[in-house]
């Protein structure tokens, strides 16, 4: 086996569900290392409730060619880090971890515009990262590609995991639309979706959704669940061929922190909206 041409592997950025955003996109990063802040000082004044989201992340994207140069094998280990902070709310971790190994095979159909996408997740997310970590096993994705013309391609897929709550099944729909030599459409929804323009050679721009749900042991059977939503825009320098920095703002949209024990949802923190920023740093290959 060797390494596959990043053209193959476009639709193969899945680092779980959806801490990392399942990516249908005009770049790959091989390696990226990214952190955000909302701050507990937003818009509104209800102290009581004054929500602090931090967030890290370090992912890598290994992707393995078969010998028929279609077909692949991707590796995309990951580490996580969340620090989450609700004023009214006492008796829990403030810090929460997640490590993870989701492995995809992607198979190409011979003849057609058609290319599919299987695979299966490794995580465990806890309070406290080790040989008394809580392991979640059955996180799995299947999908498919088409490719309509040069310019467009839809994705489609249905992704399902345990997850501390329950079981977890979500429908996924997408797109990659290259709607001008400078500006892109791209992202599979209600993960992502991105505009992206470039504004010269090494800046880019743009606007942004994404979502995260993902739960956590916290401790004895009580989990934590974190969803954030966030809207925001976004500029991307490129210093050299393949670095990136990327500096984002935005705010958040429908936030909810909950917790329960296994299986059902008990209470809900009451997050509050903010405010928030981010920057990334990633060995990126773009693909046009």
């Amino acid at each position: 086996m060797k390494i596959i041409p990043v053209s193959i592997i476009a639709f193969c950025l899945l680092t779980g569900w959806p801490a990392k955003q399942v990516s249908a996109q005009p770049y790959l990063d091989l390696l990226s290392v990214r952190y955000v802040n909302s701050p507990g000082d937003g818009l509104a004044k209800d102290n009581s409730h004054a929500t602090q989201l931090n967030y890290f992340s370090a992912s890598a994207t290994l992707p393995i060619q078969f010998r028929n140069r279609k077909d692949a094998l991707v590796l995309s280990p990951f580490f996580e880090a969340w620090s989450s902070r609700v004023g009214s709310v006492s008796g829990f971790q403030e810090n929460h971890y997640g490590i993870g190994l989701p492995v995809s095979l992607v198979k190409t159909i011979p003849n057609s515009r058609w290319s599919l996408l299987s695979t299966a997740i490794l995580r465990m997310n806890d309070a406290f990262l080790g040989e008394n970590g809580a392991w979640q096993f059955g996180g799995a994705m299947v999908g498919a590609e088409y490719n309509k013309n040069a310019r467009i391609t839809y994705k489609f897929g249905l992704y399902a995991n345990t997850e501390f709550f329950g079981l977890f099944i979500i429908p996924l729909v997408g797109l990659d639309w290259q709607i001008s030599e400078k500006t892109s459409l791209f992202g599979i929804l209600p993960a992502s979706l991105t505009l992206e323009h470039r504004v010269v050679k090494s800046f880019y721009s743009g606007f942004v959704f994404r979502t995260f749900t993902n739960s956590y042991h916290d401790s004895a059977a009580q989990y934590i669940r974190i969803d954030e939503n966030q809207l925001g825009l976004f500029l991307d320098y490129y210093p050299a061929r393949h670095i990136v920095v990327n500096l984002e703002a935005g705010h958040s949209l429908f936030r909810k922190i909950r917790s329960g024990t296994r299986n059902n949802i008990g209470y809900s923190w009451g997050a509050e909206n903010n405010f928030y920023f981010k920057v990334m740093v990633a060995y990126r290959l773009r693909l046009r």
